[in-house]
Formats: structure tokens, sequence, C-alpha cells
């Protein structure tokens, strides 16, 4: 089976990253007193760092980390869909050039944060219609908090759920 690619903000990898870390730690307060026992409290998770380095190809090879520097300089909000990993809303935090373009190769090297994960609006809807070329349901189900396993039974009409058409109506319920 083939990895779907990595996708942000609309910018999809031609090709995914050759190493890929997601680093996320628990946010544990530890209290100690010169009385008393030590005590933690749980404060709820840190937010995900992303990290990564791979290639782009091709004779557009600059474009392409062009519009990677684009969507840096926006410093916009944005779906990140990792490879077999849920998506989720981040941001772009660093994009470095690792070498010298050579001939239709250019190395790359990325940070991304995981962003304040919003409230979700718990107002049942019945279809929601892409709206974002390369959306995938993987994007759908994180956004709507519908099951991937609920939209893939409920919409068998859909041939690849890693890309789905502009405008392609999915059934949420």
């Amino acid at each position: 089976m083939k990895n779907a690619p990595m996708r942000f903000c609309g910018y999809t990898f031609h090709h995914n990253p050759a190493t890929l870390k997601i680093e996320g730690a628990g946010n544990i307060r530890e209290l100690t007193s010169p009385c008393c026992e030590p005590q933690s409290a749980h404060l709820g998770s840190k937010l995900r760092r992303i990290t990564g380095e791979g290639e782009l190809y091709g004779t557009d090879c600059i474009a392409q980390f062009e519009r990677l520097q684009k969507l840096l300089d926006d410093e916009k909000e944005g779906l990140l869909s990792l490879p077999k990993m849920p998506a989720m809303h981040a941001y772009l935090k660093e994009l470095k050039m690792t070498a010298q373009p050579k001939e239709d190769v250019l190395g790359y090297r990325f940070v991304f944060i995981e962003a304040q994960p919003a409230a979700k609006d718990n107002i049942p809807r019945e279809y929601y219609d892409a709206i974002v070329v390369g959306e995938s349901l993987w994007d759908i189900s994180y956004i709507t908090g519908v099951p991937i396993e609920t939209l893939v039974r409920l919409n068998p009409q859909i041939r690849y759920i890693d890309c789905l058409e502009e405008g392609e109506r999915v059934r949420l319920c």
C-alpha cells in the first residue's frame, strides 16, 4: 500500500520526507515541599512538534521550496496531513535549505508545531463538501470528529480516500 502524500495548507509534498519525527509529552507538574510528601498534577498534554527532512525533486524544485517558504512567511495555521497519521492543525515554524541545490534536487528540513486544538462544534451535519483539492477522508474525520471507519462505510462511492476531488460530497451520518 502506498503512503498518502504529506500535505499542509493546500501544498502537497511530491515525495514524502525521508525522515519524520513527532515529539509529544505530558505536562506534569511535580510539587515538593519540605513538610509534605511530593505530589504531581497532570496539566494536559504539550503540543506536538513535528520535524523532518527530505529532498524536493524536479526542474521546479526551487519553486517548490519557494511555495513552502511562502507558507512559512504567511504564519497561518493549517491542516497538516502526515502519512499514516491522523491530520492535525499546525503551524510551519521553520524551513531550511540544507544544501546548495544540485541539478533538479534540493535538500530541506522543516519544523511544524501543533496548533492549540479548537473546540469542535457539536452541531450534527449530514454532509461535508470538500472544498480543498487533495483533501482526504482523514482530514474530514479530523475536522468533523467522525471516525474514519464510519466515513468509509457511509461513502462507498469514494474510490480514493486519500485524495478527494474539489466539491465532492461526503456523507457524515
